[in-house]
């Protein structure tokens, strides 16, 4: 049974008449769902209306893409257009979290439909707004984006709200009590908000970092969480678990800026901001992102307005993505974050280092432009042909000892986890290492032991990782692609690899060219994410001709030019001012 007290909560319900509400009471019962347990199941007949008092649930459309999932929280309802259509359900609703569920059975659902035009009304809305939502760009969905502050927080908020603002309709909330009651009448202000958000709006909630474990509840999947730290003693909100919906940043400002925490292995990266920007952002007439860059950065995370790169392997092929940077750079296309695999995950480290094209193509010159560098063949050989010293003593010099959060932008590489089969997403700790585990061709040079793990080259497990800047909120993904094409349909091309294969170190041929074909398919495929994919033509020579770094240079320089004109289409169209 609805208690009276509940109805409240739910606009659809609240305008019944008396008799309606009877009714809703009597006939009416709760049931209570685990964390992933489904709901309704796709071609079951639907014989009640949900209407959500705590927990959130998912409904998941079949012929969808994942991303068009509709989150759903307290306060709102499901399963109405199988009791208007009478078809069967048409999308999975799982719980996303243990929800508590009010079920109304068909008989009173076509009873108020009936006789209660404010229930018609409110259905008519409600399938309007799943409509808006459906047909709407990803990243023009409502965000809520909460900021956790310490108790000096200052003019911060305030700034970020009006980078925001540039990009997207901003609601402002702001709570800075730390008591429970406090934080849940925050929390229906925002469910109250999502109820009616417009396409495109954004809520900036700033909350002391103590409160915002209270607000847990009340986040959805595509929100955004920011941690400020200060300097000062920053609270650690339990951010796994549910917090796992919500992407989260953090950000390093005034002495916190410069200082070396204890445990920096272990800490990821973070935006540093100086206290002058903050000051900048509020007394300039208009937003600028060339007079607060970190500002706008951070705005246009929570925003989705970040534009990220991802590089594929392909091992010396993998010089061609300085020429593509090379190109972005020039064209003022603002590179946000990078993610690589293998000879891709070193450049997208070495530019992350650098902060330019320029100090990437000097550090991957210094350390792997030519096989002098790279080769150090074993005498005995255990777990590669090489013993990989040479590589190793490169990575560390020209990290200089940094770690993560030491890097110009957010950059991870991956590897493959040779023990349990797994990718390993690298984004703590020394870069050095990652630079080193990322291009660690399994055979040729020994794995490297990274803690438990025995890690070997990105390039075994992912190709192209895509995916990865998701966890950047981009509105634009570029991925570059290296890989050799399955047929080479070139006539000097063939001649090239036939003259390898009947040459007197053909296994060596034999293996290079059998590992470029294995990654033809599955590069291709992880470049289906991306929004923009350059493939750079890099068929002239062998993937593993070092010594052709300048050859591949130019060849990732042509293949950008040959895209620009759409990648700076792509990038006006994302980072345009919203209409005043």
């Amino acid at each position: 049974m609805v208690p009276t007290t509940a109805l409240s909560k739910f606009a659809l319900f609240a305008a019944l008449s008396e008799a309606g509400k009877a009714e809703l009471q009597s006939t009416s019962t709760l049931r209570e769902f685990r964390t992933g347990e489904t709901i309704l199941t796709p071609g079951e007949l639907g014989r009640f209306l949900y209407a959500i008092d705590t927990g959130t649930v998912s409904v998941q459309p079949t012929s969808a893409k994942r991303e068009l999932a509709i989150i759903l929280g307290p306060g709102e309802i499901f399963g109405e257009m199988s009791l208007l259509s009478g078809t069967p359900i048409s999308a999975a609703v799982i719980a996303v979290r243990d929800c508590r569920l009010y079920e109304i059975t068909a008989r009173t659902f076509d009873k108020l439909f009936a006789d209660e035009p404010a229930f018609r009304r409110g259905i008519a809305d409600l399938l309007a707004q799943r409509l808006r939502l459906r047909t709407s760009d990803k990243q023009q969905a409502p965000i809520c984006a909460f900021i956790a502050l310490p108790p000096s927080a200052g003019a911060l908020p305030r700034a970020l709200a009006r980078g925001v603002d540039h990009y997207a309709r901003v609601v402002e909330l702001g709570c800075f009590q730390t008591v429970s009651a406090e934080t849940q009448v925050l929390g229906r202000q925002i469910d109250s908000w999502r109820a009616s958000a417009h396409v495109g709006e954004i809520c900036v909630v700033s909350v002391l970092a103590q409160s915002l474990g209270g607000l847990q509840d009340f986040t959805r999947p595509g929100d955004a969480v920011l941690l400020i730290d200060d300097g000062t003693e920053l609270p650690a909100p339990a951010l796994s678990a549910g917090w796992g919906l919500t992407d989260v940043a953090k950000v390093r400002v005034g002495a916190a800026r410069h200082a070396r925490h204890a445990g920096q292995a272990d800490q990821t990266w973070s935006y540093r901001l100086e206290d002058a920007e903050i000051a900048a952002a509020l007394s300039a007439p208009e937003w600028s992102l060339r007079a607060t860059p970190v500002l706008d950065s951070i705005a246009r995370w929570i925003a989705r307005r970040s534009v990220g790169v991802a590089l594929g392997s392909g091992a010396a092929r993998g010089f061609a993505h300085v020429g593509v940077l090379h190109v972005l750079e020039a064209a003022g296309i603002t590179i946000d974050c990078l993610s690589g695999s293998s000879m891709g995950g070193i450049v997208a480290l070495y530019y992350a280092i650098t902060g330019s094209a320029d100090g990437a193509e000097a550090f991957v010159r210094s350390t792997l432009g030519s096989k002098k560098l790279i080769w150090d063949m074993s005498i005995l050989p255990r777990l590669a042909l090489f013993r990989g010293r040479k590589g190793r003593r490169s990575a560390e010099r020209v990290a200089g000892g940094k770690y993560f959060p030491d890097l110009t932008r957010p950059a991870v590489a991956v590897a493959a986890d040779l023990i349990k089969g797994e990718r390993v997403v690298l984004d703590r700790g020394l870069v050095a290492t990652a630079a080193v585990a990322t291009a660690t061709i399994p055979g040729l040079f020994p794995p490297v032991r990274y803690g438990e793990q025995w890690l070997v080259d990105g390039a075994v497990i992912s190709r192209v990782p895509v995916d990865l800047l998701d966890r950047w909120r981009c509105g634009l993904k570029i991925a570059v692609n290296v890989e050799l094409s399955a047929n080479a349909e070139d006539a000097q091309v063939r001649a090239t690899l036939q003259r390898a294969l009947n040459g007197p170190f053909a296994l060596r041929s034999v293996i290079a060219r059998s590992w470029e074909l294995l990654g033809v398919s599955h590069g291709a495929a992880e470049t289906q994410a991306a929004d923009i994919v350059i493939n750079a033509g890099t068929q002239q020579h062998s993937g593993y001709d070092f010594d052709a770094i300048d050859s591949f240079i130019s060849a990732g320089r042509a293949a950008a030019k040959r895209k620009l004109p759409e990648v700076v289409d792509a990038v006006k169209s994302l980072l345009r001012p919203r209409p005043r």
